[in-house]
């Protein structure tokens, strides 16, 4: 399911909503006690970051290629050089299955997201209402007092 956030300045987001809507709605809502309220709202969708658990297989083989080349000399040369690309890619999925599983038990999955899909809303008009003063309470005009300090 997606999920979706705005932003006033399309950089920063907030919040995770159900619909396009809820986050429009929130944002306006939130808007409202701004001493600099923005004129637009920034929607966008959610999207989780990869974990990177992937296309690790081939590197890992050549590293334990040189490794045993280092150790074992030239006898060790030809070490998994014929792993065929099928082969490659069951170990990367057993890799990224284990990088997964790893990262859950740990709670180190990413918690960091990207926004795509923006969308521009503008902010309604909050037509502002000027309610009359109470009797007496105005300043007509500003100049000296003749209140005295008690001393």
């Amino acid at each position: 399911m997606k999920k979706y956030a705005y932003s006033y300045d399309r950089e920063d987001y907030t919040g995770s909503f159900d619909s396009p809507e809820e986050a429009v709605a929130e944002a306006v809502r939130k808007s409202e006690g701004l001493s600099s309220p923005p004129t637009e709202i920034f929607v966008g969708v959610l999207v989780e970051a990869d974990p990177q658990t992937t296309d690790h297989a081939e590197r890992i083989v050549e590293a334990m290629n040189r490794r045993a080349h280092v150790d074992y000399g030239d006898a060790a040369a030809r070490y998994l050089k014929n792993a065929s690309k099928q082969q490659i890619a069951e170990l990367d999925q057993e890799i990224a299955r284990t990088i997964a599983a790893w990262l859950e038990r740990n709670k180190m999955r990413p918690t960091f997201v990207k926004v795509q899909g923006i969308r521009e809303y503008p902010i309604p008009s909050l037509g502002f209402t000027r309610s009359k003063p109470a009797e007496g309470s105005e300043v007509n005009e500003i100049g000296m007092s003749d209140v005295l300090a008690e001393g």
